[in-house]
């Protein structure tokens, strides 16, 4: 399936998931959020992919991202620290869940919006400050805006702060001035979709997983997800006690979850 527009994906996720929730089995639940995988790896509303597209997404396939972008300081991390992490969480959602998950890295840049529709959720990290030239900034809202959804952790092992966390916050809300990010309730659905955090987002550090969310106009969907509290860090199970690192992933499959069911 293929989205031509973003009633489609309205349309699409009234049908095939609405009603689904906690009162089904994982399985259950799983086999829906499965079908949406494969709708949402054809593209994002606005843009179909062609059979001759050498870019298109293989349909029923789960694909997570890293999005490619330039810090503005000399941290030790850029957009491309800990690839591991994201393995391990790829090899993770296929063994927790019955989604499709490629275990295929991708990199997508928000110079090229053509072909970072194609991959509906992308996930960012680093431990810089940064910024956007002008026309990636209007790229990512357009990418938000379409359906698209970013979730963006700080993972920040040494001592310089939440610099990543603090530049992707001040971006979002120059490009959304008048529905700035909030922080995510503990009882939101974020929490509770798939594995229960009746305290919100896990503790990884020592410092507490502030997060908040870009929350839609009207649907209160999270078009965008922020994280302060290393979860990407726990992701690569090297720093933290076990505990610790399996929040973490099953933190981070919760959050793929939403996207796909919301």
């Amino acid at each position: 399936m293929l989205l031509e527009s973003p009633s489609d994906l309205a349309d699409w996720k009234h049908e095939v998931l609405d009603g689904v929730r906690w009162h089904l089995s994982r399985r259950e639940f799983l086999r829906a959020a499965a079908v949406g995988a494969a709708a949402l790896a054809g593209g994002i509303p606005g843009r179909a992919a062609g059979a001759d597209d050498p870019h298109t997404v293989t349909t029923g396939t789960f694909y997570f991202p890293r999005l490619h972008f330039r810090v503005k300081d000399n941290t030790g991390h850029h957009w491309n620290a800990g690839p591991v992490g994201d393995a391990i969480l790829r090899r993770r959602l296929k063994q927790l869940t019955n989604i499709n998950a490629s275990q295929q890295p991708v990199a997508v840049k928000l110079s090229d919006l053509n072909h970072m529709a194609r991959y509906p959720f992308v996930f960012a990290t680093s431990e810089g400050y940064f910024d956007l030239p002008d026309a990636e900034k209007r790229n990512l809202r357009e990418f938000l805006m379409r359906g698209g959804f970013v979730h963006a952790d700080d993972c920040v092992l040494d001592t310089w702060g939440k610099r990543f966390f603090t530049s992707y916050l001040k971006i979002i809300n120059g490009l959304f001035p008048d529905n700035p990010m909030k922080e995510v309730p503990k009882d939101h659905d974020l929490y509770h979709c798939y594995f229960r955090f009746p305290d919100g987002a896990p503790q990884i550090r020592e410092a507490p997983n502030t997060s908040f969310g870009l929350f839609e106009k009207g649907t209160g969907r999270i078009m965008t997800y922020a994280t302060a509290g290393d979860l990407h860090c726990g992701w690569t199970c090297r720093y933290f006690p076990k505990d610790r690192n399996e929040a973490a992933i099953r933190m981070g499959i919760n959050i793929i979850i939403y996207y796909l069911t919301h």
